[in-house]
């Protein structure tokens, strides 16, 4: 019974909300830490290891940080709200004993992600051509849905693309890979729809790298770039819309808020404001309470609009200066070092698993919010734990 479960998270995770199903599988590890507590050598108790753990602390070190730098933050009640964003990621070790309770296989997840997109894709094409609203709003946030687009979309790409997928198989998936394109050109947002093509040319040069000759391979990448280049032609408008964008901020940024008040005009603005309190505050930042809009000689709140900087790495520098690079760059080594980079030789699909969930939210993070919203942060802690436990359940003791 149990083993549904999984499946079902992810099949619902954009029609519905990856917060729900997090719920789940964190009562499931709660109930499974206190059975392996009250009975330790029961059969099927987790064995906890030295590695879970340090995984866990890299994946928790980022609320715990944030916690800590309510010692130096100027407003307390901003910065517990910050902290609040991202408890998910002190659930990490839940999750990973819930998930390992459920004991689901990966080609059942697979089916599930494909069907899911699918279904998210006809539903999307519903509120857009029948209902007649302009871009789709799947979970009441366009930028929430391409991203979590954008990350299981890489997952079905590597089912589509992996070599021992039958031909029925890959009709699905190939099915779902047309459905990830719908649903991000009906988002209208431009990061996610170029950050999915990113990551599907990095899948598709991969896998074939090692069957193609050199002329081969240069016609495939060709073909590639032409197809992307197709895909991205059906929303140019707004890709030509972000390069005037940025130019007028260059050419008219002194001449006043008109010239800021655009999606690139404010980014632009408030990273340049960021790197002046970076500079201001270099080692410990202004702590977890800082907001784009409450920085010196930031424009009024209705320009920048948001609560984060729109980059992961601007806002971990802000806040929390060298020392919070230096935590976040630590973990996100050990995790990229212990789910990739060890795992390559021996376990190359999980590892490219790992790989595409981490690459997919590098690149939400590199102009916008990776890790600030409740669901994006519930599906890292999901997906994450799972690859995880695949990895761990192979790998030789």
């Amino acid at each position: 019974m149990l083993a549904w479960l999984p499946p079902l998270f992810f099949f619902a995770v954009l029609m519905g909300s990856p917060v729900p199903g997090f719920l789940v599988f964190m009562l499931i590890g709660m109930v499974h830490a206190w059975q392996s507590w009250r009975q330790p050598q029961v059969a099927g108790a987790f064995k906890w290891t030295r590695q879970d753990t340090f995984l866990a602390l890299c994946f928790m070190s980022i609320p715990l940080f944030k916690l800590l730098t309510l010692l130096w933050s100027a407003d307390t009640r901003l910065a517990l709200g910050n902290v609040a964003w991202h408890l998910y990621f002190l659930f990490w070790p839940l999750m990973l004993l819930g998930l390992a309770r459920c004991q689901a296989q990966q080609p059942t997840i697979d089916r599930s992600i494909a069907l899911g997109l699918i279904a998210a894709a006809v539903f999307s094409a519903y509120l857009v051509l029948v209902k007649g609203h302009p871009h789709n709003s799947l979970l009441g946030n366009v930028g929430i849905t391409a991203q979590l687009t954008m990350t299981v979309g890489g997952w079905n790409l590597l089912a589509l693309t992996r070599p021992d997928s039958h031909l029925r198989q890959r009709l699905l998936y190939g099915s779902a890979f047309i459905a990830t394109c719908m649903v991000l050109i009906f988002t209208t947002r431009r990061l996610e729809l170029l950050g999915f093509a990113a990551l599907s040319f990095a899948v598709v040069l991969y896998r074939m790298q090692r069957l193609l000759s050199r002329r081969q391979m240069a016609f495939a990448c060709l073909a590639a770039l032409l197809v992307a280049a197709a895909v991205l032609s059906l929303r140019w408008e707004k890709f030509a819309l972000g390069f005037a964008e940025v130019q007028n901020y260059f050419s008219s940024r002194a001449k006043g808020i008109p010239y800021l008040d655009s999606s690139w005009g404010a980014r632009l603005e408030m990273w340049r404001l960021g790197w002046q309190a970076f500079v201001d505050q270099p080692w410990f930042g202004m702590g977890a309470s800082a907001r784009p809009y409450d920085l010196p000689g930031a424009p009024p709140m209705n320009i920048f609009g948001h609560r984060h900087f729109h980059s992961h790495l601007m806002q971990t520098a802000v806040e929390g200066g060298l020392l919070g690079l230096l935590v976040f760059g630590g973990g996100s080594m050990y995790s990229i070092r212990t789910l990739i980079v060890k795992t390559w030789t021996t376990q190359r699909e999980n590892a490219l698993l790992a790989a595409s969930l981490f690459l997919a939210y590098a690149l939400e993070g590199a102009a916008s919010a990776a890790l600030v919203y409740d669901k994006p942060n519930a599906l890292l802690v999901v997906m994450s734990c799972w690859v995880w436990l695949q990895i761990r359940s192979t790998r030789p003791a």
